[in-house]
């Protein structure tokens, strides 16, 4: 049975079984908190294609993420200041809408949910994080999930989040119950944390993960590669994050096919 949005975006009718391939499957995903939504247990951060990295064409990212579609990483994630919302439409023209996990994330409070989906292409997006979120934003942010609330109810947003690099911040912001979902930094030296003395360190983002799990929080892990520093060792750092009973999903930004691959096959290794 197909939803009313379960058709494919563009006409673009698609014959491939995506979840027999190996690698990752649809089977190996996992629920996201309490939200309902099935996301791959890899997901892509879209950051590197936009201007703040190797700035691709549309057309090249929409070809990376589908690539990643095909290795069964199928929760794709952006944001409003990445200038990657354009491949993501691209790559969403190549399928049915529903095969895939959406989330974006956005500083402005004021920002109709329209010109989301419009940059987009879609009806509806599956998660809307306020992004970047910093102690001082704390009210800000609470404010933006607010006024996202009419569009969840009404079906344009499915769930709303928190991403920050702050413990403080993920630890005021798992009590409120606006908040379905946390992207939060999380690898073996606390590299990307913020105020890493003042906030506790590493042992304090994860003890803060795993309450926030505890209370049906969904818990995206970001910055697994410690913004690059752990990159000469993935197995290590992949390891490590996916072996935490609380992440759902580890968002990693991908530059190739090849480091897709990688991290497919190493994620995959670590669940056999």
């Amino acid at each position: 049975r197909r939803d009313a949005d379960d058709t494919a975006v563009g006409g673009a009718e698609r014959s491939v079984n995506v979840w027999g391939l190996p690698g990752m499957s649809r089977e190996r995903g996992v629920v996201l908190g309490s939200t309902g939504l099935m996301v791959s247990r890899l997901s892509f951060g879209t950051v590197f294609m936009g201007y703040q990295g190797d700035d691709v064409s549309p057309p090249n990212g929409a070809a990376l993420l589908l690539h990643a579609f095909e290795r069964g990483v199928y929760f794709w994630d952006t944001s409003d200041d990445y200038g990657t919302h354009e491949h993501v439409a691209h790559a969403l023209r190549r399928l049915t809408r529903n095969e895939v996990v959406i989330s974006t994330k956005t500083l402005d409070p004021d920002k109709p949910v329209e010109h989301l989906l419009g940059e987009l292409g879609t009806t509806y997006i599956d998660i809307l994080f306020a992004h970047d979120v910093a102690s001082d934003g704390l009210d800000a942010a609470r404010t933006l999930l607010g006024n996202r609330q009419p569009d969840k109810v009404a079906g344009r947003i499915r769930a709303l989040g928190i991403a920050t690099h702050s413990a403080v911040v993920a630890e005021a912001a798992c009590e409120w119950p606006e908040v379905d979902v946390l992207m939060l930094p999380i690898n073996s030296t606390g590299y990307c944390q913020k105020d890493l003395e003042v906030e506790g360190g590493i042992d304090k983002m994860m003890a803060v993960a795993e309450r926030s799990s505890g209370l049906g929080k969904g818990i995206v892990a970001i910055k697994v590669m410690g913004c690059g520093t752990l990159a000469d060792d993935p197995e290590s750092a992949i390891s490590l994050v996916s072996g935490l009973k609380y992440v759902d999903s580890l968002c990693i930004g991908m530059r190739s096919t090849s480091e897709i691959d990688q991290n497919v096959d190493l994620l995959a290794n670590c669940a056999s």
